[in-house]
């Protein structure tokens, strides 16, 4: 292991005979010195961490203060590279380095907490699912608890996404994992409490698998529409059936959005829960009357619609909303339906319709693209509005001389 020592360098002396007080860094057969800009004569050297000069210097009081913080960040920076693996590889003055890039970056929070407290923010339990999948792939990878911003870089991202294919974790899993672990890098730069220059995202690329995406083809849809479950014991499919609805009538929305929508009248405003962290624009939706006429179904007292004034949670309403779903999908041909269709079934009608691919990402609640986008243009919401209402008159079959 490299060692760490302070030494007097008796080399040259000052014009008042002192010598220069010095960290010396020795790793394997290489070593490098470290100034301190102390100089002191060699009776009023002492040598030890805690005490490098004596009491009756008259610089002993700061000096030594100032010796042993620089002598044991070098031995925490030797320990951090000890145990990552990484020190063998290195020379003395690649540790010199280490400890002067990351004093230049240094951040008093570690990655760990940060994702940690990141992912508690969030309101749903499938989200601090994933972050807690992350963390544990992460700790498994380097076998250690925290994880540190400095250490995340290019090659630990490399090294880690090879780790996992060869324990066979997918490439969707993947990047959900290194998407995570990018969210935290920009949370924790947007807050200023890491240095952008240590960002590894420029460099690493995140794989993708392209798998196709899945949407209910339009006449499954109408088919959706046209069950009747008018029946006392079909309650549930029917309440089922309104979430998924009402998600497609407001250009996808994502059922926890719906679900903590407070009360509006004519056009709903929000920011989507999974990326409100970001601080993007919200989304502006006009209410068309099939899904008004939903609302007015279950109206609630303070939120749009009453769903979390009759279920505890998100989770609890989701959860059984989620297996009748199921069963729908059952009755039109369709098991492997989930809530989600109702969102790609929207983006794909508009779509097909030739609706720009900009207003479709506008009411998806997508990050503007450009910087044109983000700074200077103003949306025209209108342009949304009138995208649903071709998708929704599209699939009720309203429009379809209209349409290819």
């Amino acid at each position: 292991m490299a060692k760490v020592s302070i030494i007097l360098d008796k080399r040259s002396a000052d014009k008042q005979g002192r010598y220069p007080i010095r960290l010396r860094i020795v790793n394997g057969n290489t070593n490098t010195m470290i100034a301190t800009n102390l100089n002191v004569s060699e009776s009023d050297f002492v040598g030890d961490p805690e005490k490098a000069i004596v009491r009756t210097n008259a610089n002993a009081k700061q000096g030594n203060a100032f010796i042993k913080e620089l002598y044991y960040t070098f031995i925490n920076a030797i320990n951090e590279l000890e145990h990552s693996g990484r020190l063998k590889a290195m020379s003395a003055t690649d540790i010199r380095k280490y400890v002067e890039e990351k004093k230049e970056c240094h951040t008093e929070y570690d990655f760990t907490s940060v994702m940690q407290e990141y992912y508690a923010k969030t309101r749903t339990d499938k989200t601090k699912d994933t972050f807690d999948f992350t963390k544990k792939k992460l700790q498994a990878f380097a076998e250690k608890e925290k994880f540190f911003f400095e250490e995340i870089n290019y090659k630990f991202l490399t090294d880690f996404d090879r780790w996992m294919e060869n324990n066979g974790v997918s490439m969707s899993s993947r990047g959900i994992i290194f998407r995570n672990i990018r969210t935290v890098y920009n949370y924790a730069i947007n807050n200023d409490w890491v240095n952008a220059g240590l960002y590894p995202f420029r460099k690493f690329k995140i794989k993708q698998s392209h798998k196709e995406k899945v949407y209910l083809p339009e006449d499954k849809m109408r088919a959706l529409m046209a069950l009747d479950l008018t029946d006392e014991q079909q309650k549930g499919l029917d309440l089922a059936r309104d979430l998924f609805m009402l998600s497609f009538y407001l250009c996808g929305i994502n059922p926890i959005d719906l679900f903590n929508l407070p009360k509006q009248s004519g056009s709903i405003k929000f920011v989507r829960t999974k990326v409100k962290w970001h601080e993007p624009e919200p989304i502006h939706i006009r209410i068309q009357p099939e899904a008004q006429k939903i609302i007015d179904k279950h109206p609630g007292a303070t939120h749009l619609t009453d769903f979390a004034e009759k279920y505890v949670s998100f989770d609890s309403f989701y959860h059984f909303c989620k297996h009748r779903l199921k069963k729908l999908g059952e009755m039109i041909d369709c098991p492997d339906i989930t809530f989600y269709w109702a969102r790609y079934s929207w983006a794909t009608y508009a779509s097909k319709l030739d609706i720009a691919d900009s207003t479709i990402s506008k009411a998806l609640g997508h990050a503007d693209g450009t910087l044109a986008e983000k700074r200077y243009i103003s949306f025209d919401w209108s342009k949304v509005d009138a995208a649903n209402r071709k998708v929704i008159v599209y699939v009720t079959k309203k429009g379809k001389k209209n349409t290819k």
